[in-house]
């Protein structure tokens, strides 16, 4: 029988955010709405904080909207592996029109428009991260900060892509950029075997991963949350909000935003 994927997650608004009177600049979305399918897909972002991307929370809103849809028709009918390498050329052109729509109808005032320093889209600057899981099959895509980490049946935790490079401290790349197409990074991976194929996939916005002092204490809160999610997934859903909430007021201040998806095999009678 078919593996059985659950996929949910939880976003909170960052303890610093709390005390500016900032709203959440995260985004976080999934399909199908319950949770549980033999596919499943789901997206986070991370719009930008800073005062020319005044509508970064929208521009991380219509992120994970249009990722959605256009995973959820990838994995609905599946298609060729040209169409595949399309994918984040589609995402990016169909953020670009919605956003276009949005800034038609809600046309910047004076004092917003002094704000732009950088391209036209730039006041909805954002990150994006997106899975699409299957039977056989992981789509994995992103632009910007934030990460994407595998759990493996072994216990092995890894991260999905290569880091970006060429960038110095708190730059990322963005959806907004006019080159943003050449900025992605996307990956498929296939089954080979149980144990080389993963039974856990996180996606975070970096608010989480700089609330832990280093690389190796945020890999090792990945391997737990894993090991929770795989023995008591309802319970990890519920208490995951005030998780992030104290994750954020101890850490970074950022807004926390977490995607989880574990794969099972369908029980039998």
């Amino acid at each position: 029988m078919a593996p059985i994927w659950t996929i949910g997650g939880a976003s909170v608004r960052g303890a610093s955010h709390l005390r500016s009177g900032k709203p959440n600049q995260d985004a976080l979305a999934w399909h199908p709405p319950a949770g549980v399918a033999a596919r499943v897909v789901g997206a986070v972002s991370d719009g930008h904080g800073a005062r020319a991307h005044f509508r970064s929370a929208d521009g991380a809103r219509i992120a994970v909207e249009q990722a959605i849809a256009r995973l959820t028709r990838l994995i609905a009918e599946p298609e060729s592996d040209e169409a595949n390498a399309a994918l984040a050329g589609d995402i990016l052109r169909a953020w670009r029109r919605a956003v276009d729509a949005d800034a038609a109808g809600r046309p910047y005032s004076a004092e917003e428009a002094a704000l732009l320093t950088g391209p036209r889209l730039g006041a909805y600057g954002a990150t994006l991260l997106t899975l699409a899981a299957e039977e056989d099959a992981l789509t994995i895509l992103q632009i910007g900060d934030g990460d994407l980490m595998l759990g493996y049946p072994d216990g092995r935790i890894e991260r999905a892509l290569r880091s970006d490079a060429g960038l110095v401290g708190e730059e990322t790349y963005s959806l907004c950029q006019e080159d943003a197409e050449t900025r992605f990074r996307v990956t498929s991976l296939w089954r080979t075997d149980e144990a080389h194929w993963p039974d856990f996939a996180l996606l975070a916005t970096d608010g989480v991963s700089k609330s832990y002092r280093d690389d190796a204490a945020f890999e090792g809160a990945v391997a737990r949350l894993r090991d929770l999610a795989r023995s008591d997934w309802v319970e990890l859903m519920s208490s995951l909000p005030a998780w992030l909430e104290e994750l954020s007021g101890k850490g970074s201040g950022d807004d926390a935003t977490l995607c989880l998806a574990i794969r099972t095999q369908p029980k039998t009678t």
